[in-house]
């Protein structure tokens, strides 16, 4: 993989990142307590970032 390409893979993981972040903090919230799948939403949100940080470590340590 060429350095452009992984610098841009790694851009885009941080970017995703930081949209799970913000999204499960909105989910989080009083106002969508009620909706059906928040619970579940925010429960797996902590594992899908753990995947996407290993998958930008892996990347990263590529030569």
């Amino acid at each position: 993989m060429s350095r452009v390409k992984k610098e841009i893979l790694l851009c885009t993981v941080a970017i995703v990142l930081v949209l799970l972040n913000v999204v499960a903090h909105l989910l989080g919230g009083k106002m969508f307590v009620e909706l059906p799948l928040a619970e579940v939403t925010v429960a797996l949100t902590p594992l899908v970032m753990i995947f996407l940080g290993v998958v930008g470590l892996k990347v990263a340590g590529e030569q």
